[in-house]
């Protein structure tokens, strides 16, 4: 028997970008899928609920879709999972990060 749940996450959002941080207790890293594609971030992951590796039991899979904002730079997109506690970083574009304009006096 499978169960859906979806995982609890936090976003924090600053000047550099967004990072997300979801707990995933018990989801071995082989069975974690993190996506990035067309402004969408994906997170699935799965574990089994048995006591051990040879039993068969019910299993949980977590899914969660984000649609992130368009000045994110998918090509730095970055995740690490540490102790259950997955974290992924999503840094802003440089072109979209806020600059300081030095002025100039004549």
């Amino acid at each position: 028997m499978n169960r859906a749940q979806r995982m609890p996450v936090d976003v924090f959002a600053n000047d550099d970008g967004l990072t997300l941080i979801a707990d995933l207790p018990g989801v071995a890293p082989d069975a974690l899928d993190v996506s990035f594609d067309k402004g969408v971030l994906t997170v699935t992951g799965t574990r089994s609920l048995a006591w051990n590796a040879e039993e068969e039991g019910e299993t949980i899979k977590y899914l969660r879709r984000f649609q992130v904002p368009d000045d994110i730079d998918g090509e730095q997109v970055s995740a690490n999972l540490r102790h259950g506690v997955l974290t992924v970083r999503m840094p802003k574009a440089e072109a979209a990060k806020p600059r300081r304009i030095a002025i100039q006096t004549a």
